[in-house]
């Protein structure tokens, strides 16, 4: 696999959130969190004007004494931007929130009222449906899952929050289909070997319908899902082989039937981790980007990416897609 390093050097920087700027397809915005040696993270940023083959030097865009990790980058419109992240700067645990006009200068970020007494949201996974609400996927310290929706670009979001499973749901995160408003969300559950699980709604405000497991062994972690143009939904996720976690994928139509795993990558003794995509241009594919482990036990993560991934086989790709 030709991997590109596009943030290098030493130390932990991962947890890649992009974007694709509306009507700039050659643009792209890269959040990430860059760790220091007691694992407090800051928000840093870089972009790309041609297409991801060159970077800019990253460049800090919320960072102070606090914790600030796990960046979720949406564009909300012609010319704004919010970015969520996680934050202890009230004490617990909250979601932040900062905007900008450009993708570069980001105002003071600030907590996000989720309808919660008490810290504790973490993780977020932001997506923008087609008619601008925003879906704001986030866990509660040790316990369930939660959706949050928001019609005013992220300023305010509806309470009481909407549970979306019953018991502990690490990292949850979120994509839907438009032309049936079917939502998938996919989570993972366990203390050793970690599980994945997928559940399925026509209706944000109903998840009522059982959880079901995307995996049925091994140790996976980090799954993050998007849907294709041809209205397929693919899950990536982070599973343990070749001595090292590597990115793996699988397709389906409905959240219900999955295509066997593809692996991605191949770096024995060396983790890849917390994988994140946006759909590439030929039919099938995506462009991926993940956490490289330049050294083992996670010494020296770089973020890296490939440029088009196939994450469908060729039989498979033609159960969604006509053949000519």
């Amino acid at each position: 696999m030709a991997q590109q390093i596009v943030v290098g050097g030493t130390g932990i920087d991962y947890q890649a959130s992009v974007a694709v700027p509306w009507k700039a397809p050659d643009r792209r915005v890269l959040a990430f969190e860059r760790l220091d040696g007691s694992a407090t993270g800051d928000i840093w940023l870089t972009r790309s004007e041609d297409g991801g083959d060159t970077w800019d030097t990253p460049v800090s865009i919320v960072a102070s004494f606090v914790n600030e990790r796990h960046p979720a980058l949406v564009q909300t419109g012609e010319s704004a931007w919010s970015l969520f992240h996680l934050s202890n700067a009230s004490g617990g645990f909250r979601i932040h929130r900062a905007t900008s006009s450009d993708a570069a200068n980001f105002s003071a970020s600030a907590p996000v009222d989720l309808g919660w007494p008490t810290g504790g949201e973490i993780n977020p996974h932001v997506i923008r449906r087609d008619d601008g609400t925003l879906v704001l996927a986030y866990q509660r310290l040790g316990g369930a899952a939660y959706i949050a929706i928001s019609e005013d670009d992220g300023a305010t979001w509806n309470t009481p929050p909407i549970q979306v499973t019953t018991g502990s749901a690490a990292l949850p995160r979120i994509a839907c289909r438009e032309d049936d408003d079917t939502c998938l969300l996919v989570y993972q559950t366990g203390s050793q070997d970690l599980t994945l699980w997928v559940k399925t709604s026509a209706d944000l405000h109903d998840w009522s319908a059982p959880a079901r497991p995307l995996t049925s062994d091994g140790n996976n972690h980090d799954p993050l899902p998007l849907v294709l143009a041809d209205g397929s939904f693919v899950v990536l996720w982070s599973r343990m082989a070749s001595g090292g976690f590597q990115v793996f994928s699988t397709r389906s139509h409905d959240g219900v039937t999955w295509q066997p795993p593809m692996q991605h990558t191949e770096r024995p003794g060396l983790h890849n981790v917390q994988p994140h995509a946006v759909p590439a241009s030929l039919p099938g594919t995506v462009e991926l980007y993940w956490g490289a482990a330049q050294l083992p036990n996670y010494g020296d993560v770089d973020i890296a990416r490939e440029a088009m991934v196939l994450v469908a086989d060729w039989l498979f790709r033609h159960d969604f897609e006509t053949v000519e």
